[in-house]
């Protein structure tokens, strides 16, 4: 049977009022609502059309309340979003972008002065006291991490436009 076959088929299959209530997932007391409403067709007593069944079932979903809804979501989402968007601008709210890229550049700022640590460190410990070369190393370590803890605000600032 091809696909376009089946799909008449199961638009055109005759249901029972229990199977087109549990084909929507609704209660039957709530399906047998929306028939008297009006709202879903039956074919003859007891009978549905599965297809007209789904159909009048979304239709009466989307009418005039679910419009309604559906406006009032998009009204209350826009109205969020300049929330945040004020909020940003006052700089009481930063993205999460920003923060990444300055944690990112932080990172990278402290390893690169912990990988320098040999290099610049190593000359001035020659021939030194074992108990001298791990404070000045302890040292060089505390100064590349204390770079990292420093929190500097600027760096989430928002350039002006």
């Amino acid at each position: 049977m091809n696909a376009k076959k089946e799909r008449e088929d199961f638009y055109n299959k005759k249901v029972s009022a229990i199977e087109a209530a549990n084909f929507l997932r609704l209660p039957e007391r709530t399906f047998y609502k929306l028939v008297e409403d009006g709202a879903i067709l039956k074919v003859s007593d007891g009978e549905y059309i599965l297809g007209d069944v789904v159909h009048s079932y979304w239709r009466s979903q989307m009418g005039k309340k679910g419009l309604m809804i559906a406006k009032t979501r998009l009204t209350n989402a826009e109205a969020e979003l300049r929330e945040l968007e004020l909020a940003e601008q006052r700089g009481d709210v930063i993205r999460k972008s920003d923060v990444s890229k300055a944690w990112a550049d932080n990172v990278i700022n402290c390893k690169s002065k912990l990988l320098s640590i040999p290099t610049k460190i190593a000359p001035e410990l020659v021939g030194q006291e074992l108990r001298n070369i791990q404070q000045k190393l302890k040292g060089a370590i505390y100064e590349a991490l204390k770079e990292l803890a420093d929190y500097d605000a600027k760096q989430f600032q928002q350039p002006e436009k």
